[in-house]
């Protein structure tokens, strides 16, 4: 971005640079001018020195004498005129020359920093897969670790896993904003349920940090993303914690013509008014968080902006130090639509023990990692490469598989919804299937949705992956009408 900054200041040059083209052009024409006048000016002398002469009269040598000064003043004219006019042209090319150069390196600039955008976009699953690998397996360290010790030596390391993953995908996030590759899914709802579920989550943590959260009741409606609006509230509500020591935080909403403003507001350490620009910077951060550990990346004002921008909201700060902030955005307003009564999922009771259990993923340690979770929850797994593999796998095994579960992302262009379809020709349609993938795009979760598939993030918790795959188990055996919506 600084690059690009730099190159478009440049780009327009100062004035005085361009006057100095402009004023040669004008002392051209002058002197163009002057000269003409005084070739006319030295014919008519010519014309009269060659009458007098011949005529032998008394001025014909007063006339010749002012004829030759008429002609070397000419001359100097003309080699001013021939100097300058090549000095012009040298500044122009000098000048085309420059901008040809200003333009070469804009657009390089411009390539190397979109290479970078797509980078980083496309590396979202090669990033993320060691943490998960590596969580999957802390997961199960945690379930056999019986001693204080080692529990606190494990909550040490999913701690720094926590930084490292909310890192790596703040950075992606970013990058996806700054490359146009995120879609905005625009519809009209309630904000009464969001403000609920910010309301669940924000309350323990509040409260456990001595801290009061109050959720303001609303029936107003908004026309926005409902996930990317929620993500900058959450962060709204996260940074209100982390920076508030004693007192109160409030969520609230309010009309304000054809806009509703939601609020966030806290009593927390404040933010010097100079500085509030500096805040939606990448890591740039201003004041000091009043508990240990629990400054942020800075990162996360800096996506909400791009958001903001994406869902055509508006984000407006005010603060005040040592006395709070208030953190406003503003988004288009909504009839409130017919929102759909909850679905209220049933338990199911059934568990994997003895089910056969197929594992696909192109990426050998997570494939290991999580066929290892399944068999420690009492599965018989399977782990392929690829649905060809599987099969073959199965059929040498002699084994009928009960559950799939596939990463979106295989070999070849390959996804695991069409793993999922050459499994269930070979078994069977009845075959119990999971989609999982570190790319949780609504894009990708409407693919595995309009195919009949449940998907769930590989950076879920490995407890919900269990709850979903002893739902799809019981959705098998005929136990559970259904478990589809478990995952969406």
């Amino acid at each position: 971005m600084t690059a690009f900054g730099k190159v478009a200041a440049s780009d327009a040059p100062a004035d005085e640079e361009w006057a100095r083209p402009r004023a040669g052009t004008e002392e051209i024409e002058a002197l163009q001018a002057e000269i003409a006048r005084l070739k006319r000016v030295n014919a008519v002398l010519m014309d009269r020195v060659e009458n007098d002469m011949s005529a032998r009269g008394p001025s014909a040598f007063t006339l010749f004498q002012a004829a030759i000064t008429l002609e070397n003043r000419v001359a100097e004219r003309t080699a001013e005129l021939t100097s300058l006019t090549h000095h012009l042209f040298q500044q122009i090319s000098e000048r085309c020359a420059a901008e040809k150069a200003l333009l070469l390196a804009k657009a390089e600039a411009e390539k190397a920093n979109l290479s970078k955008t797509r980078f980083l976009a496309a590396a979202s699953h090669d990033l993320r897969q060691p943490l998960i690998v590596a969580r999957l397996y802390l997961d199960m360290l945690r379930e056999h670790e019986r001693g204080a010790r080692g529990r606190e030596i494990v909550g040490a390391i999913e701690s720094s896993l926590d930084v490292v993953e909310d890192l790596v995908r703040a950075l992606v996030d970013i990058s996806r904003l700054d490359a146009g590759v995120w879609p905005a899914e625009i519809s009209c709802f309630a904000l009464a349920p969001l403000f609920e579920r910010l309301r669940q989550d924000f309350e323990p943590q509040a409260q456990a940090l001595g801290l009061r959260l109050r959720v303001a009741p609303t029936s107003l409606a908004v026309r926005s993303d409902r996930s990317l609006l929620e993500r900058v509230l959450r962060n709204f509500l996260s940074n209100a914690v982390r920076y508030t020591a004693r007192g109160s935080i409030l969520l609230g909403a309010r009309r304000r013509g054809e806009e509703v403003t939601i609020e966030a507001f806290d009593t927390g350490v404040g933010v010097e008014a100079q500085d509030i620009p500096l805040i939606f910077e990448e890591f740039r951060q201003a004041g000091s968080a009043p508990r240990e550990g629990e400054r942020g990346l800075g990162l996360g004002l800096a996506i909400c902006e791009r958001v903001a921008r994406l869902i055509g909201a508006r984000i407006e700060v005010a603060s005040t130090p040592g006395r709070g902030s208030r953190f406003c955005l503003r988004v288009e307003r909504a009839e409130a639509p017919q929102e759909p009564a909850p679905r209220r999922e049933p338990t199911p009771a059934a568990s994997l023990d003895g089910l056969c259990a197929v594992v696909i993923d192109n990426d050998r340690r997570l494939r290991a990692a999580l066929a290892t979770l399944l068999r420690s929850w009492g599965a018989i797994v399977v782990e392929a490469r690829s649905a060809k593999a599987a099969v073959a796998a199965l059929r040498a095994a002699r084994k009928s598989p009960r559950l799939v579960v596939a990463d979106y992302h295989l070999d070849d262009g390959l996804t695991g919804v069409g793993a999922v379809a050459f499994l269930r020709e070979a078994f069977g349609g009845e075959l119990q299937a999971l989609i999982v993938s570190s790319d949780a795009s609504e894009e990708l979760r409407r693919h595995a949705r309009a195919e009949g598939l449940n998907f769930l993030p590989k950076t879920a918790a490995p407890m919900r992956l269990r709850a979903m795959l002893n739902a799809l188990a019981a959705r098998g055996r005929g136990e559970e009408p259904s478990a589809a919506g478990a995952g969406r």
